[in-house]
């Protein structure tokens, strides 16, 4: 990228925080709504039958999940990856931490996840990488859907949620298809997003250097043909672990269900939460979708709505000991620079 195409590169502006926050609060205000609905005493009451052990057994059962996506997206960065497969796993975890506690940070995720990583070329090909990734883990989504639905039409045929998720699994597959034919116009988006990145982070990016060729940097990665299947089969192997996670965590709240049913219930939240994505953390979104597909079998709202709690507060968890860990990391370096 030129120097005269970066001068004109903007950081997100005020504009866009403003619409992250609106945001933010309606669904703040939608998920509160719906613990109001469902009863504050009753969802309160099945949260305490999780306790703090079944808290630490959803954390303990997500860790290889993580895992599993930090070496997918170490696939997704070619044949000659910029860091060691370990170093791509830490990193996936202070994205998704990053992510998931600083909601009003633009590109925060990404940009922690890349920090996480390294320098210089590291953070170039890691961009890379991590757009490459989110399109193949994106994908991947797709066939688990498409098994959440069938299953939800094969155990309660002629519910309204089938249609909804109907809708969802072809918005993702027109979404999904829409970035496959994006290359070029990602190319220049990524550009872009590095430009102001570096601009408003500069702390954070001061090693980042322009100039790279990430159209080649593209083409080489997504030449890696059979790197990017296992990867994909890795994404894939990880929505339906998602499918276990929901079982765990409402037979830990004393709600009985089968695979299949967890199955089709973690595959409605996933894909309705598709029409959230405007939404930072799908706040709202996934409390509602909860409760919907819940109640398609006999589920009552308030162990739905502590189901999706409980999977907020496995989040918040990991992600503060996640940020934590980085933060004594970092301290320890400036000390030493010192």
């Amino acid at each position: 990228m030129s120097t005269s195409k970066a001068r004109r590169v903007r950081a997100p502006g005020p504009d866009v925080q403003r619409g992250t926050v609106v945001a933010l609060t309606i669904g703040v205000l939608a998920a509160a709504a719906a613990v109001v609905y469902a009863g504050a005493g009753s969802v309160a009451r099945a949260l305490e039958t999780l306790h703090v052990r079944g808290l630490l057994v959803l954390v303990l059962i997500h860790l290889p999940i993580v895992i599993l996506m930090g070496v997918a997206w170490w696939l997704a960065s070619g044949a000659d990856p910029p860091a060691s497969a370990p170093r791509f796993v830490w990193a996936r975890f202070v994205r998704d931490a990053a992510a998931e506690l600083l909601p009003f940070l633009q590109f925060g995720g990404v940009i922690f996840g890349l920090r996480a990583l390294g320098r210089g070329r590291v953070i170039t090909v890691g961009a890379v990488s991590a757009s490459i990734d989110g399109v193949v883990e994106l994908t991947a989504k797709l066939p688990y859907t498409f098994a959440a639905l069938v299953t939800l039409l094969a155990l309660a045929p002629q519910q309204r949620l089938a249609r909804w998720l109907g809708l969802a699994l072809i918005v993702s597959s027109a979404l999904v298809a829409g970035l496959l034919l994006a290359r070029r116009p990602l190319t220049a988006s990524l550009n872009a997003m590095a430009a102001a990145m570096s601009a408003r982070w500069p702390a954070i990016l001061k090693d980042h250097r322009t100039g790279y060729d990430l159209q080649a940097c593209f083409d080489r990665i997504l030449a890696q043909r059979a790197r990017l299947w296992s990867g994909f089969a890795i994404h894939l192997c990880c929505w339906f672990l998602g499918a276990v996670e929901v079982w765990f965590a409402f037979r830990l709240l004393g709600v009985e269900l089968s695979l299949l049913q967890a199955l089709a219930i973690d595959g409605a939240v996933s894909g309705l939460r598709t029409f959230g994505f405007l939404v930072p953390a799908a706040a709202g979104v996934q409390e509602a979708s909860y409760m919907l597909a819940a109640a398609v079998f006999g589920i009552a709202p308030a162990a739905a709505i502590a189901a999706s709690l409980a999977r907020r507060a496995r989040d918040l968890v990991l992600g503060i000991g996640t940020l934590g860990i980085t933060g004594l990391g970092d301290a320890r370096v400036a000390a030493r620079g010192t």
